[in-house]
Order: structure tokens, then C-alpha cells, then sequence
């Protein structure tokens, strides 16, 4: 029904995967797989969902070598091996991210079939992980047929991103995996805003459906005076 009244009102609806949300000299830019946007605000409501694999010892290095975020930490590895988690277009998106610093990249896509297309300059291991190993950081990656690879960083990017994967990647407060927000479902960062599960507090209905009506008014307004000044 929600949709349906969306459409009514010639709103546009787009069923597409969104790669990146970046800033732009107009605000900010979004990819997806298909086109890229210019948005001088932003709405996160895309619910809550935690990709973390069931791989050995994957907690143990979190911080420690394994990171969900690609352009947050990819400095660190200027030079290094790593690897990334996942087998969907997010996993190659990230791999690109990585490419100009890294001394060479690999997709792991742990068993899974691979969903996009290859890059040449990637290189993917299909074969499932056994397990993640090293002294006190990552160094090495074990897959079930006995072989295994030298890595330093391993960055996880199963699925699709999630808003908080964006939020944090501009450089919002993220707290637990939840997007930190005021009392206007706006970030620290002026222009976007949060609504729903992937804020923190009850995962309801009804609690997304006031925060989603809540930023929508906000970011309303915070066009409005964009516009005045």
C-alpha cells in the first residue's frame, strides 16, 4: 500500500543494489550497480541486518587484521596483502577500493558462486575457509582442502551493505552496528538522517514508521533552508 501511494504521487522507485554513498560537490552521490545519483540529502532506512560469517577465530582478529569497512581502514594496508570476504557485487566493490593500495587483492567467496563479473586484476578463491590464524594479528587464511594464503587484512562484505556500513563510511557515529541519531533522526553529519531498525531502541513497526516521518520532515526542512541561504 505504501508503495502504491508512492507511485501516486509520481514518486520514483528504483529496485537496484546500492554499491557507495560518497561525497560530491553538490552533497553527496550515490552508486548503485546500475547509475549513480546526486542527493543533497540522505535517508537511511534500509532495516538491520549483521553479515558476520561463522568463520574460526573471525572474532578473535576483529581489529586485529579483520575489518567490515574497506575505505575506513584501507590505509592500514597500504602495501599488503589482503583479502576480501563475500561473492556479490559489494565484495568487488570493495576489492576495487583496496586495488590502488594493496599490493594484491583476492576475493574469498568461501564456497559460494560468484555474482559478478571478474576483474583482472583480482584475483578469487571460490574454496570454503576452515579458519583465520595468526600470532596476535591475522597472517595467515586455511581453507578446508589444506591450502592457505598470507594475508594481513581480511575485510568482510557478505550480501549487500547496510546503512550503518554507509553511515560509517562518511564518517557518522555508529555505535553496536546502530546509527547514532538526535532527537531529529539526524547524524552528526548534517543532510543525513536515520530511520528504523538501523538506529538504536526497539526493532517495531511503529518506531520506524514515526522515525521514518520524522526524517522526512527534517530533511524537508533542511532543504528549505539550503535554499534560503
Amino acid at each position: 500500500n505504501g508503495i502504491k501511494q508512492a507511485q501516486r504521487l509520481n514518486i520514483e522507485l528504483l529496485q537496484d543494489e546500492v554499491l557507495a554513498v560518497e561525497y560530491s560537490n553538490n552533497g553527496y552521490k550515490v552508486s548503485t550497480k546500475t547509475n549513480s545519483f546526486e542527493a543533497r540529502t540522505i535517508i537511511f532506512a534500509t532495516g538491520m541486518v549483521r553479515n558476520i560469517p561463522t568463520i574460526k577465530n573471525i572474532a578473535k582478529y576483529e581489529g586485529k587484521g579483520v575489518s567490515y569497512c574497506a575505505i575506513c581502514d584501507g590505509f592500514f594496508f597500504r602495501n599488503k596483502n589482503v583479502a576480501i570476504l563475500g561473492n556479490k557485487e559489494y565484495a568487488l566493490h570493495e576489492a576495487q577500493i583496496l586495488l590502488p593500495l594493496a599490493s594484491k587483492v583476492t576475493i574469498l567467496t568461501n564456497g559460494k558462486d560468484i555474482e559478478f563479473e571478474k576483474d583482472e586484476n583480482i584475483e578469487v578463491i571460490t574454496t570454503k575457509i576452515n579458519e583465520l590464524s595468526g600470532e596476535e594479528i591475522l597472517s595467515s587464511i586455511s581453507f578446508i582442502d589444506g591450502s592457505s594464503i598470507d594475508v594481513n587484512g581480511l575485510f568482510v562484505a557478505l550480501g549487500t551493505a547496510s546503512s550503518a556500513d554507509f553511515a560509517k563510511k562518511l564518517g557518522a557515529a555508529v555505535e553496536n552496528h546502530k546509527i547514532v541519531i538526535n532527537d531529529k533522526m539526524e547524524t552528526n553529519i548534517p543532510g543525513i538522517y536515520a530511520a528504523g531498525d538501523t538506529t538504536d531502541g526497539m526493532l517495531q513497526i511503529a518506531k520506524a514508521v514515526y522515525q521514518g516521518a520524522e526524517a522526512a520532515m527534517n530533511a524537508i526542512n533542511h532543504l528549505k533552508k539550503q535554499k534560503q541561504s
